[in-house]
């Protein structure tokens, strides 16, 4: 039996046991109402016996404390004091440097962008950068190599998991962006497991309260099978996933985020037509990549981007995305950010010659406020916004 079976187990029968003995609640009492907006959090959020929310979760992996919240007591301990002043001011440097001119340019350039669904392969869990691009998105799908990982147990978030989960965001409070070698590496020999403790991290960090986290997986028939994040995924064949729910303030009603781990090969995508059938379920797609390692430019890839290019009402992305010349002016508004100095070293034979041109002629070519990809210093990346025109519908 796991940790979690047994503190289940021995949570419910002390339960039962005040209840028969006449501590527990009245059985005739309604039940707290459930949802957002009410302050009961969903039925999800009431996990059994002292089992923390997942806000609660959410916020302790951000570095910020929940008075009177169920980690309370673990938020007393010297080290998680230094994990929250210390991420305190990682996310105000990343905050100022990157996040705050990105939401302002995204707030004018953007504005009139149909992003009911933010779509964004290659992702890792850069979750920040889609909501801050797109803050009003109902669903967020995100799709990478990484794993998904598990909640936390509740006693054993202490100095060495914290300083994993540190380690894991080193890089992206200075870059932008997760390296997928990187990024498997570090969570491969680390406490993490997967990318949940990272989502719920940047969740509560942009202020989001978490309403409910669920295993999610698409068995090869299509059905999908959820379970709360707070037992252990029943695994099996299929492709595994989270999905997370959460509200920003003031907001009348809750927003979803999908992260799910899938290789988008033509080999690995081409193979799931029930996943491509889901994704198609969400109607038109606005599609974001950055730092997409040039994959969209090579023939592995081709089925995704014939797919990105069919499905989506806009794309944004630098020029690590879908080559200029996939994007036909006959469908596609087109509007260039920033500049074109070509790609890394390392990828210095994914220069875009027709790319190069539109840069070099200044027609709807206008600043860019912040890096972006892997131009991540201010004044050197590149942004494109392509949006389908009226009249040329999604086949």
């Amino acid at each position: 039996m796991t940790k979690r079976m047994k503190r289940l187990f021995w949570g419910s029968t002390i339960f039962l046991l005040l209840v028969l003995l006449g501590f527990g609640p009245a059985a005739q009492a309604e039940p707290e109402a459930a949802g957002p907006g009410n302050g009961g959090g969903s039925p999800a959020e009431k996990q059994a016996g002292s089992q923390p929310r997942y806000d609660d979760y959410a916020r302790f992996l951000a570095g910020r404390p929940t008075p009177g919240g169920s980690l309370a007591d673990d938020e007393k301990t010297a080290a998680w004091s230094r994990y929250a002043e210390s991420m305190q001011r990682s996310w105000q440097r990343f905050e100022s440097r990157q996040l705050k001119p990105m939401r302002e340019w995204a707030s004018k350039e953007l504005a009139g962008v149909v992003t009911d669904t933010v779509f964004y392969p290659f992702s890792g869990p850069d979750f920040v950068n889609a909501y801050n691009m797109f803050p009003r998105a109902k669903t967020y799908l995100l799709v990478a190599l990484e794993p998904v990982g598990e909640l936390p147990e509740a006693g054993e978030m202490g100095a060495e998991y914290l300083a994993s989960l540190q380690r894991s965001l080193y890089h992206y409070f200075h870059i932008d962006f997760f390296g997928t070698k990187r990024m498997k590496a570090q969570i491969a020999q680390s406490e993490l497991k997967g990318v949940l403790p990272i989502l719920l991290c940047f969740l509560s960090r942009e202020d989001l309260r978490v309403l409910d986290v669920r295993h999610w997986l698409m068995r090869p028939d299509g059905s999908v099978a959820e379970q709360a994040a707070d037992q252990e995924a029943d695994g099996g064949p299929g492709i595994p996933g989270l999905r997370l729910v959460f509200q920003a303030p003031g907001a009348a009603e809750p927003q979803a985020l999908y992260f799910v781990h899938l290789n988008l090969q033509n080999q690995g995508c081409g193979r799931q037509p029930h996943f491509v059938s889901f994704l198609k379920g969400f109607g038109p797609l606005t599609t974001f990549t950055k730092a997409a390692s040039y994959l969209l430019y090579g023939p592995n890839f081709s089925e995704l981007r014939q797919f990105i290019l069919e499905r989506s009402q806009c794309v944004v992305q630098g020029d690590s995305g879908i080559p200029l010349k996939y994007l036909d002016p006959a469908v596609w508004n087109l509007k260039f950010y920033g500049k074109y100095r070509g790609p890394l070293a390392m990828f210095s034979h994914k220069r875009q010659p027709e790319l190069a041109a539109a840069y070099q002629n200044g027609k709807d070519v206008y600043p860019l406020p912040f890096g972006f990809g892997y131009h991540y210093r201010a004044g050197t990346g590149n942004l494109l916004l392509a949006a389908r025109k009226s009249g040329e519908n999604l086949k």
